[in-house]
Parts: structure tokens; C-alpha cells; sequence
């Protein structure tokens, strides 16, 4: 197994992490990537303390410790008045209770760090300008072929390549993925000019009817990241770079209280953005003889639990540790989706209906409740310890 070579298809932040377990694992990886240099969008990322163990795991627990913000309290808010309808979190003492903290961050800073790391292993390791497709499988090699006409041959194939996937849709077929209705603003601005409008906690989401609006702090609460997730029909728009403008979502969000409109306002001109979300159904088998599927390309999470980057960085880790304790890669590529599709398949359906939830006509309903990441224990996943 020290001898196999892994090829995987994606830089994103699961197929990156997916890279660092492997070669922790001793194996070659090559990664190849459409873009021609890797870069994320400038959006926040929640690492709750699941996908931390994650990120341990392949190194960059230091990286995080350092970077990354802990928010001491979390609340979900009505939209109207601001009332806290439920406390999602009163404390910051997540190492005592998970073993691990959770941390709030740019989410290019952690690709970067990634990127990085991989690179500091094999610095060859990165292929950009490389859109992935087809994919043939001989005997115990598999040889994926790109749109530039360069062929790589390898010992197995990872897709890793998002919720359009084309190493899904040649192994499967399917067809692309369904709008699901939903559409999603965000952006980061300057945190100093709406401090009084981060109360009454730090870190919050906003309910309304078919809307929701979560913003927190990163960067050590020099940025604030706001994402607003809308029911519409308007547009069906796929991209995390499509322009949107402040007039736009507040179109949507004029409803809400002083504090999240105060918000949306303070984004500068050419920093607020929009994209629809699409959704899959589970698959039953991510395997087809040695490719296999990671991350949204397997099982596309809608943002409602705030689990589509920590399953990938589950998957990532459990795939290094499945080959790392296998004898032959049928037996790794069984172990992984063995160890991941109950419990990816599990938050993908509870993702689509936390998402009602939030979303309910009559936000006070909501009142005295608790999060849907404490409910489903979602926490308490350990990627170092659970059995592969």
C-alpha cells in the first residue's frame, strides 16, 4: 500500500485534506485542479469541533489554534424584534466537552493552509489547469484523462470535484443536480463600523419566514461574515462569485431587524455576492472498482447544519485512515464507505430538514428549542478515534 498512488480531483478543502491523510499515510498523492491557481472565495467557514479533530488530524491544529476564532456564545434570533428564541451555545468550553474547540475562520485561510501543507510534502504534488474528463479503469490501474488531452495513470481516483461532479456522473450518470428553491447572499465587511450591531451575542442567526441571516466574526473579529439563505424561484444562478448588490438583498431582508439590515448595508459596492443552492438525493455505493467519490461530490450538504466542509474534512481524515490500516485498496475503499455513508447520509437528510425548521412561518415557534448539530450529537464525532 506504501506504493500506491492516489489520484485525486479537486482542490477544494476536502480533496486537499483527503491529500494530507494520504500522504501521512505514506502514499503518493497527485492532486488536479480546473483552476489555473488555487485561491477560495472570500467567505467564513464554521470548523465546529468534529471537523477540528479533522483538521488535527493532518497537522494544521496549531494552524487553527492560532488563526482561528472562538466565539463564547451563539444564539438564534426572531427577525422582527431580536428577541433570542434559543441559546445554540452559552459557553466556549468545547475542548472539556469534545476534545476539541470550535473555531470560526476565513475560509480561504484555511485552504490556503491546505495548500500549503501539501505542498511543504510533495511540492509537485498540485496539478492546476487540469479539468478532469473521463476516467477508465484496466486491471489494478486507473487512468484519468483531461480536457487538455494529458492522460495520468494512478492505483485509484478520488472525486473530489463538488456537487456537479463529473467523476460522479461518469461512474453513476444522474444528470445534474436539482435547484432546491433556495438562494444564498453573503459577504464580509469591516467589523469595527457595525460592533453595535453584533448583540446580543457574537455569533447568531437570524429566523424569519423562508429566510434565514447568520453572521459571526473572523479574522479576530477584525471581518464580519454574513450569509443570508432565502426561499425564491427568481433565479437559479450556480457560482460563489455572482455579483449582488446591497438595494437587491435588502429587498429581501427589509423585513428584519435594525441590527442585520445595519449589516447588509455596511458591504461595500462589489463585495456582496449570491449563488443558488443545488441538492442530490444519496447515492447508494460511492465505489465503482478503485474510484470513488469524497465531499459534496458524494453527498452535497445544504448550509442548514453547517456540515458541507466538515463532512469533507471527516471524509478526507477516514479515507488516510482506511488506507492506512487496509492491506489492498479494495479493502481501504471498502473500509471508508463503510465507515462514511450512514452517517453523511444521516446529515445530508437532517441538513434539508433543519432547514424547515429555520425557516418556519412562525419563527416563535422556535422558542426554547436547541440546534440541530447538539440534537443529532453531531459534535461528538471523533475522525482519530471512530472505527474504520
Amino acid at each position: 500500500m506504501k506504493n500506491a498512488h492516489v489520484l485525486i480531483i479537486g482542490a477544494g478543502l476536502g480533496g486537499l485534506t483527503a491529500t494530507l491523510a494520504l500522504q501521512k499515510a505514506g502514499l503518493k498523492v497527485t492532486v488536479f485542479e480546473t483552476a489555473p491557481q488555487l485561491g477560495e472565495v472570500g467567505a467564513g467557514l464554521t470548523i465546529s469541533p468534529n471537523a477540528t479533530h479533522a483538521l488535527e488530524y493532518v497537522g494544521l491544529g496549531p494552524y487553527m489554534a492560532q488563526y482561528g476564532d472562538r466565539p463564547e456564545a451563539a444564539a438564534s434570533l426572531h427577525y422582527q424584534t431580536g428577541e433570542v428564541l434559543y441559546y445554540t451555545q452559552r459557553d466556549s468550553d468545547f475542548r472539556a466537552k469534545y476534545g476539541a474547540e470550535y473555531y470560526q475562520i476565513h475560509r480561504a485561510d484555511v485552504h490556503g493552509a491546505l495548500a500549503a501543507a501539501v505542498r511543504a510534502n510533495d511540492p509537485n504534488a498540485i496539478h492546476l489547469s487540469h479539468t478532469f474528463a473521463d476516467v477508465t479503469q484496466a486491471g489494478d490501474t486507473v487512468t484519468a484523462t483531461f480536457s487538455n488531452g494529458k492522460t495520468y495513470t494512478g492505483d485509484v481516483l478520488i472525486g473530489c470535484d463538488g456537487v456537479r461532479s463529473a467523476v460522479r456522473e461518469k461512474l453513476f450518470g444522474g444528470g445534474p443536480p436539482r435547484f432546491t428553491g433556495q438562494s444564498v447572499f453573503r459577504g464580509v465587511v469591516d467589523a469595527a463600523p457595525v460592533l453595535e450591531h453584533m448583540i446580543p451575542t457574537p455569533s447568531a442567526t437570524t429566523m424569519g419566514p423562508g429566510r434565514i441571516f447568520t453572521r459571526y466574526y473572523i479574522r479576530k473579529r477584525t471581518l464580519v461574515n454574513f450569509v443570508g439563505i432565502a426561499r425564491t424561484d427568481a433565479w437559479k444562478e450556480e457560482g460563489w462569485s455572482i455579483p449582488a448588490t446591497v438595494d437587491e438583498m435588502l429587498s429581501v431582508y427589509g423585513d428584519f431587524h435594525k441590527h442585520a439590515q445595519a449589516i447588509i448595508k455596511s458591504t461595500p459596492p462589489g463585495k456582496l455576492f449570491k449563488w443558488a443552492l443545488f441538492d442530490r438525493n444519496p447515492l447508494p455505493q460511492w465505489t465503482v472498482g478503485r474510484v470513488s467519490l469524497l465531499g459534496d461530490a458524494a453527498h452535497p450538504m445544504l448550509p442548514f447544519l453547517g456540515m458541507g466542509a466538515a463532512m469533507g474534512f471527516e471524509d478526507g481524515a477516514i479515507l488516510g485512515r482506511c488506507f492506512e490500516a487496509s492491506a489492498t485498496i479494495d479493502e481501504a475503499l471498502a473500509r471508508y464507505e463503510k465507515a462514511r455513508k450512514e452517517r453523511t447520509t444521516m446529515v445530508l437528510l437532517n441538513s434539508r430538514k433543519q432547514g424547515e425548521l429555520y425557516q418556519s412561518n412562525d419563527p416563535v415557534s422556535m422558542r426554547g428549542q436547541t440546534s440541530g448539530e447538539l440534537r443529532l450529537g453531531l459534535f461528538d464525532y471523533n475522525v482519530k478515534t471512530v472505527a474504520v
